[in-house]
């Protein structure tokens, strides 16, 4: 018990004492650089940056935006619907935490996902059902609801990500690999990674991981478009491999920065549906 608990001090110590100026490189074979496959990429645009640097990008030039209101084509393939199902929707989000997406289909509410910062509900109206639980990051929860809309709050707030953690930087041929980590006492554990293209430093992937180093969501960005000076994700994708669900918007009318009415985010208790807490 001794040995390891000096080892993971001495990982923890090495991680701290990593300059800020630099990262590692190093070869791992579950990370692939999918972007050296693609063709007419003209690798001389690739940036050298330093971790400070890649670190200011993502919190202050990246998703800095404050709300964002869209219509999305939208996207669900989960064993629940033993299949995928297509939808129309409208998707509403303000920092921090916010997020609102009401699917529709046939001029019905299919679905209606909300999040307030602090709790999360997710409503289907054909089951007459809704799941509803905190949104804390710090315990692993129940999968009787397949989508969580807290996470996807989550991970459009990369600046909150860093608060509080331990963070460093892998150097890639075509992106930085950013890892952040929880300490834990004398342990620390994985909390979330990115993938920022070395092109345009667009964060292209997310993992965020549970408390037991198991991955909780995985999203891609993909089509950025410039919308007011900021670089906005028109294709956003979310993974859930604990009810292998995956969730797709296709984002467009995208507006961002007009203020959203507080009622939005208000959940109000449809009739005749049942309530189950998710802990």
């Amino acid at each position: 018990m001794q040995f390891k608990t000096f080892i993971t001090k001495a990982i923890l110590s090495i991680l701290l004492i990593l300059p800020i100026g630099c990262a590692t490189q190093r070869v791992r074979p579950d990370i692939d650089d999918e972007l050296l496959d693609k063709p007419g990429i003209d690798l001389s645009r690739i940036q050298t940056l330093s971790f400070q640097k890649v670190k200011e990008t993502i919190c202050t030039e990246r998703l800095s935006f404050t709300t964002l209101k869209a219509k999305a084509d939208i996207l669900i393939t989960t064993p629940e619907i033993n299949g995928e199902f297509r939808c129309k929707g409208v998707v509403r989000f303000q920092k921090s935490g916010k997020i609102r997406v009401i699917g529709s289909k046939l001029a019905r509410t299919a679905f209606d996902m909300l999040s307030d910062g602090e709790n999360y509900w997710f409503y289907l109206p054909k089951e007459k059902v809704v799941y509803t639980g905190k949104c804390d990051t710090s315990k692993k929860r129940d999968t009787s609801a397949y989508i969580f809309p807290d996470d996807i709050a989550a991970l459009l707030e990369h600046d909150k990500l860093f608060e509080g953690r331990i963070s460093y930087m892998e150097t890639w041929p075509s992106f930085w690999l950013v890892h952040l980590l929880d300490r834990k006492g004398d342990a620390v554990a994985p909390y979330s990674r990115l993938s920022v293209d070395r092109i345009d430093n667009t964060v292209t992937k997310l993992t965020m991981f549970n408390p037991d180093s198991s991955i909780r969501a995985q999203a891609s960005f993909h089509d950025y478009a410039e919308i007011n000076g900021q670089s906005i994700p028109k294709a956003i994708q979310i993974h859930w491999p604990d009810t292998d669900t995956t969730l797709t918007l296709n984002l467009n009318n995208i507006i961002i920065n007009e203020p959203l009415k507080p009622k939005i985010f208000l959940f109000k208790k449809p009739k005749k549906a049942e309530i189950v807490e998710i802990n």
